[in-house]
C-alpha cells in the first residue's frame, strides 16, 4: 500500500494544532479568587461616662516584620510559616488594628477623646502598642493567634512616666483552617483583649 506523504503531514499538523488549541483553550487553569478581610470588634455598650477632659494618642503602633504584611500568616510546623496569596488584609493589618483599638478604647469609657483625631486637644495619656503574633496555627487544631504588649503613660516636660505596661496573649480554638474561621477567631481575641485592656485601665489609671 503506497501512502501519500503530503496527506500524512496534513494529518498529523491537523492534529498538533487542535493539541494546541484545547491546550490553551478548551483546558485554562483555574485559580482560586482572591479574598479579601478586615478584623472588627462589636464592642459592648457601656453605661458608665468617660473621666472628664480624660483623653488619648497612640503615638507608636507596630507589628511584627513577621506578620506586617497584607497576606496571612500560617504556622504549619515548629520552625515552618507560609504566607496566602490569595487570602489577605483588605488594608494593611497595623491600620486595621489601630483603628479597631482606637474604637474599642471610646467605647470602653475609659477616655472621653481621642486626641490623635482632634488636634485641638492636648492627650492626658499616651499609648504604645506592638504585635507581636498575628497568625493562623495550624499545627494541629487550628487557632488564631493574637499577641501584643500595651505601655500606656503621661509625659512631663517630655519625660514620660510609665503607669502601665502589659502583655497579652490570646490563642482561640478555631473551626477549620479557612480563612474566614481565622479571621473570625482573630475577632474573638481582639474583643477579649480590648475588654481585658478596658478593665486594666480602668481599675488601674482611673480608680479614685
Amino acid at each position: 500500500m503506497k501512502f501519500n506523504i503530503r496527506m500524512i503531514f496534513r494529518v498529523v499538523s491537523i492534529f498538533l494544532n487542535l493539541i494546541l488549541f484545547f491546550g490553551c483553550f478548551g483546558m485554562t487553569k483555574t485559580y482560586p479568587e482572591k479574598k479579601y478581610f478586615l478584623i472588627e470588634v462589636e464592642n459592648p455598650v457601656q453605661t458608665i461616662s468617660a473621666p472628664k477632659g480624660s483623653s488619648f494618642k497612640i503615638r507608636r503602633f507596630s507589628i511584627s516584620q513577621r506578620f506586617e504584611g497584607k497576606e496571612f500568616v500560617y504556622r504549619k510546623d515548629n520552625v515552618n510559616f507560609e504566607s496566602d496569596f490569595y487570602n489577605s488584609f483588605f488594608i494593611s493589618p497595623s491600620s486595621n488594628l489601630r483603628e479597631e483599638f482606637t474604637k474599642a478604647l471610646l467605647a470602653s469609657k475609659i477616655f472621653e477623646w481621642d486626641a490623635g483625631q482632634n488636634t485641638r486637644i492636648d492627650p492626658t495619656h499616651y499609648i504604645e502598642i506592638s504585635i507581636s503574633d498575628l497568625y493562623g496555627d495550624f499545627r494541629s487544631n487550628p487557632k488564631a493567634v493574637l499577641n501584643m504588649e500595651l505601655f500606656v503613660y503621661t509625659e512631663t516636660n517630655s519625660i514620660p512616666n510609665i503607669i502601665f505596661k502589659k502583655s497579652y496573649k490570646k490563642s482561640v480554638d478555631i473551626q477549620t483552617k479557612e480563612a474566614g474561621d481565622l479571621v473570625a477567631g482573630w475577632n474573638q481575641a481582639l474583643g477579649q483583649i480590648t475588654q481585658e485592656i478596658g478593665t486594666d485601665l480602668r481599675d488601674k489609671i482611673f480608680t479614685k
